[in-house]
């Protein structure tokens, strides 16, 4: 006989654990099923070299507020802190540069000296008089955020800034993207403003804060997660780990959770897993599977090794580096040098020792065999560095699979698709990974707002 909870979640990725928690503060019973053996999804802590490090994600932008205000409420706010420098490159084929001003890869001056650097004065001035041109008085909806850009600023910008930064970031090509899906509102401020780089200048400047502002936690992200399992422990949330959701169907208002042991059944069935995830368990529900199925989303490898060089004493690469993917030799989209990012990392590995962590994957695709990326991080470090390195103390590859959502052409009308059949489905609700952004302010926000509807 099927046990029954007022609320069952799907999922136990920080979308599930925020969800599980507003249930339980509207007074409802809550029933958590996780098919892994771990509740974070893509928030991991793991030891490495005798201190635990992210694996995943490592910080949280600053921009808007969720994020900060849950820590605050599960009694974490002292352990904040800010980077002890975020100063990144840019590494491109003409070699490495200080990460110029912009948003998103968007100059907010392409006559910049930082621009220059990159690009020389004559792209930069060509880019300049390619934004002075009138701009268009409607966009093709599907318009990519690579067309936009080279539109306006040129394939200079678009090849050797936008394109490096958007591929560490969200691991698309920008010409792949589509650019409202994206950077919502991006083309009404390029309208507004008389131009993309203007544009890019006063969404910067509106925000407050850095394009780039982040935080962390002392101890690391992976401290939120057991903070939030600990929290639904004590309000009594039924927690399962290891245990696959295989379908999800509703007869009338009573919706039936089945896993290969046992089945659930209850009034409203938060479903908090990514795309890919989600699709599967949703086939009794052509409406919602298809649109479902259809979400594009891309696999990243996080690569955390730990190393004892001098090379690294004096942080050459400053925070990290963002790397275009036309740059001879190098595999990886994207480095952090986190004991330089970190004050807590660099003092807990001591002088000398030193985090490193490499991503790799571009649109959608890990072209890395899993066993060979110890060699490849090693041999993209050297090349970084242009120096031969001793060997690394020890190593973790995770892969993170389809854990962000790609905003390819057509996203918005899936997602669209995909919330108008949700709102005629009573008793099911979406809170699935990426589709409120690449972050953790958007997934807090999409599992609160799950719940409100129960409320509702």
């Amino acid at each position: 006989m099927a046990r029954r909870f007022d609320v069952v979640i799907v999922g136990g990725g920080i979308s599930g654990l925020v969800a599980a928690r507003t249930a339980v503060q509207l007074g409802k019973s809550v029933c958590l099923i996780e098919a892994s053996d771990r509740f974070g999804g893509a928030i991991q802590g793991l030891e490495l070299g005798g201190v635990t490090v992210d694996v995943g994600a490592e910080a949280f932008a600053i921009a808007r507020p969720e994020t900060l205000d849950l820590i605050q409420e599960l009694g974490l706010g002292e352990r904040v802190t800010a980077p002890r420098r975020s100063d990144s490159r840019l590494v491109v084929p003409q070699g490495t540069f200080p990460m110029p001003h912009a948003l998103l890869g968007i100059p907010t001056n392409p006559l910049a000296d930082d621009i220059v650097a990159i690009i020389g004065q004559e792209a930069a001035q060509q880019a300049a008089e390619l934004d002075a041109q009138p701009v268009p008085t409607s966009w093709d909806p599907e318009l990519t955020l690579g067309a936009l850009v080279r539109s306006r600023l040129g394939d200079d910008i678009t090849d050797f800034i936008t394109t490096p930064v958007v591929g560490g970031v969200h691991a698309l090509h920008p010409d792949l993207a589509e650019a409202e899906a994206l950077m919502p509102g991006i083309t009404t401020a390029t309208q507004k403003h008389g131009g993309l780089a203007k544009a890019a200048a006063a969404i910067r400047a509106a925000s407050g804060v850095p394009g780039a502002a982040v935080n962390g936690l002392l101890g690391g992200m992976s401290q939120l997660i057991d903070a939030l399992v600990t929290d639904l422990q004590n309000n009594y949330v039924e927690l399962i780990l290891n245990t696959p959701v295989s379908d999800v169907r509703h007869s009338g208002a009573t919706w039936t959770i089945t896993t290969n042991e046992e089945s659930f059944d209850t009034d409203h069935v938060v479903v908090a897993l990514a795309a890919h995830a989600a699709a599967p368990v949703l086939t009794s529900i052509p409406e919602i599977h298809e649109p479902l199925s259809r979400i594009s989303v891309g696999d990243v490898v996080v690569f955390a090794a730990v190393i004892s060089t001098p090379l690294l004493d004096d942080d050459p690469l400053g925070s990290g580096a963002l790397i275009a993917p036309s740059t001879p030799k190098l595999q990886a989209k994207a480095i952090t040098h986190a004991s330089a990012k970190w004050e807590w990392i660099r003092q807990a590995y001591g002088d000398g020792r030193h985090v490193v962590r490499l991503s790799y994957g571009r649109d959608g695709v890990i072209n890395e065999m899993f066993e060979d990326l110890p060699q490849i991080a090693h041999a993209d470090l050297e090349l970084l560095l242009g120096a031969s390195l001793p060997a690394f103390e020890s190593s973790h590859a995770a892969r993170w699979t389809g854990s962000l959502v790609h905003p390819r052409v057509g996203h918005r009308a899936k997602v669209a698709a995909l919330k108008a059949a949700q709102a005629q489905t009573p008793g099911l609700s979406l809170a699935i990974a990426g589709l409120a952004g690449n972050g953790l302010a958007g997934t807090i926000s999409q599992a609160r707002a799950a719940i409100n509807e129960v409320r509702n």
